[in-house]
């Protein structure tokens, strides 16, 4: 029997601090084809901001161009304090490390436990240690234990990554993130494969998580309800650039629509 998870209302919002993203004219092509059209955009340190928009509005391709899994054509992006843009190899691994990110789709090892896929978080400072839990050291073990149980999971540690749910998959995914003791997490659609119940979970444990971590968290979804609930703050991209920058509490759900016409 899986854990049950009781996710807690979220804390209010912290006072705003230096912004941990700050980017300024950003641009991407795709062959003729203008994904992010000049985005200007800036995070504080411990927000939760939402980006919305419909398919094709640049959601993602902005949340690949701040750890340059893709490149940029033109602007800047300043992550953490570090203009992303200068850096190379090892400064960029190293940019990399400190930031947390949760896909759609999980990207957990399907054989491995969800205990080495937790542990995988911390491959960036431990190396080949950090592969599976049966080569890790007692501590990395005991510190992934801890992320699985402030997901709820601790008693499904050894359970492998195949026989788990969809919601307990990306339980596993941000504990994995969490192991990499990040500063900040970009989370693209968390929780857009899940049913209902099960994305609202997840995205609760996200927010409060990151509210307990002080953590800045950049996510972005088509769950307007998400967006209201968990977000500090809205912002929403149509055709490449941001025409909307709200705070959550401001924001009307059925004007928030019109982003995914």
């Amino acid at each position: 029997m899986s854990a049950t998870l009781t996710v807690a209302a979220p804390a209010a919002a912290p006072p705003p601090g230096p912004d941990d993203i700050r980017i300024e004219g950003l641009v991407k092509r795709f062959g003729a084809t203008e994904v992010l059209r000049g985005v200007r955009l800036s995070v504080p340190r411990g927000e939760l901001c939402a980006l919305i928009g419909a398919n094709g509005a640049g959601k993602s391709t902005l949340l690949r161009c701040l750890l340059r899994l893709v490149e940029p054509d033109a602007g800047s992006v300043e992550i953490l304090g570090q203009d992303a843009r200068r850096l190379r190899g090892r400064a960029l691994r190293r940019l990399r490390a400190r930031v947390g990110f949760v896909f759609q789709r999980h990207n957990l090892v399907p054989r491995l436990s969800a205990l080495s896929n937790v542990v995988h978080g911390a491959i960036a400072r431990e190396g080949a240690r950090a592969w599976h839990q049966a080569l890790s050291p007692p501590a990395l073990r005991a510190e992934a234990m801890r992320c699985l149980a402030e997901v709820g999971l601790a008693p499904l540690a050894l359970r492998r990554a195949d026989a788990l749910s969809g919601g307990q998959s990306q339980r596993v995914a941000i504990a994995r993130a969490l192991m990499q003791r990040p500063e900040m997490i970009l989370a693209d659609e968390p929780v857009a494969s899940l049913d209902p119940a099960a994305g609202r979970e997840v995205m609760g444990l996200l927010a409060a998580l990151a509210r307990q971590r002080g953590i800045t968290v950049l996510f972005t979804t088509h769950h307007m309800e998400h967006a209201i609930a968990f977000a500090d703050r809205i912002v929403g991209l149509r055709a490449g650039a941001v025409v909307l920058d709200s705070p959550a509490a401001a924001a009307v759900p059925g004007a928030l629509e019109r982003f995914f016409d």
